[in-house]
C-alpha cells in the first residue's frame, strides 16, 4: 500500500505498502477521455445515442464501444425507446450517479485553475439557483483541509 501523508502545508509525503489503489482502480473504468464525459451528458438528459454523438463530436464507433461498456460496467441502463425499436435510450444508475460529487469537483477545479478565458459550466441548486460545491468531511460530517488529511493507497 502507499500512503500520502500530508507532511507540510502543501506537501505530500508517500509511503509504500501492499493495498490497491482506488484511484488506478477508477481509471480502469473512465480513464479514457471519453467516458466521464458520456456520464455527463447522460446525467444532463442527453440520452440517446445521436445527440450524444452530436454533443461530443465523438465517431459512432467509439461511442458505441464506450456506450457497451458503460452499460457492461453498470453505469448506463440501456432501453428501447419504444417496444420493439431498434433505438435506445440510456439511463444513469446508482453507480453513475455517485460520480456526481467527482464531476463537480472537476469542474471546479477547472474554474480554479484553468484557462480563466473560458466560460466553464457550472452546478447549481435547481430550487435556488445557487452555485454547488464540494467539499471533505470525515464520518461526523466535520469539513477536513487538505493539510489535516492523509491519503491511504
Amino acid at each position: 500500500m502507499r500512503k500520502l501523508v500530508m507532511a507540510e502545508k502543501d506537501s505530500l509525503q508517500l509511503v509504500t505498502h501492499h493495498n490497491h489503489c482506488g484511484i488506478a482502480e477508477a481509471l480502469q473504468f473512465f480513464g479514457d477521455r471519453w467516458s466521464l464525459l458520456i456520464i455527463r451528458n447522460v446525467l444532463m438528459g442527453i440520452d440517446r445515442f445521436d445527440a450524444l454523438q452530436e454533443d461530443l463530436q465523438i465517431s459512432r464507433n467509439i461511442l458505441t464501444k464506450r456506450l457497451n461498456a458503460l452499460e457492461s460496467d453498470g453505469f448506463l441502463l440501456k432501453t428501447p425507446v419504444k417496444e420493439g425499436s431498434k433505438r435506445h435510450r440510456y439511463a444513469p444508475t446508482e453507480k453513475s450517479l455517485a460520480l456526481a460529487p467527482v464531476l463537480i469537483a472537476m469542474i471546479e477545479w477547472s474554474q480554479h485553475w484553468g484557462d480563466t478565458s473560458k466560460s466553464w459550466s457550472s452546478v447549481v441548486d435547481a430550487k435556488t439557483g445557487q452555485a454547488v460545491k464540494t467539499k471533505i468531511v470525515n464520518q461526523d460530517g466535520e469539513e477536513v483541509t487538505t493539510s489535516q488529511m492523509k491519503i491511504n493507497l
